[in-house]
């Protein structure tokens, strides 16, 4: 059962700041995506002698 007397307009002007936040959160978190995907993608990496002898197997 909802309030009988929820005025949007109050609720707004007293949680701008909570949804400001929420959206804050929103584009950083976002942005991280954005850049984890750019360097999962990224083909200019080459793998130094150093990372290829940890992927081989010593035998």
């Amino acid at each position: 059962m909802s309030a009988p007397d929820t005025n949007i307009e109050t609720q707004k002007r007293k949680h701008w700041f909570v949804l400001a936040g929420i959206a804050a959160v929103v584009l950083v978190a976002g942005a991280l995506f954005v850049a984890n995907i750019y360097s999962s993608v990224d083909s200019d990496a080459a793998l130094s002698e150093d990372d290829a002898q940890m992927i081989e197997p010593q035998g």
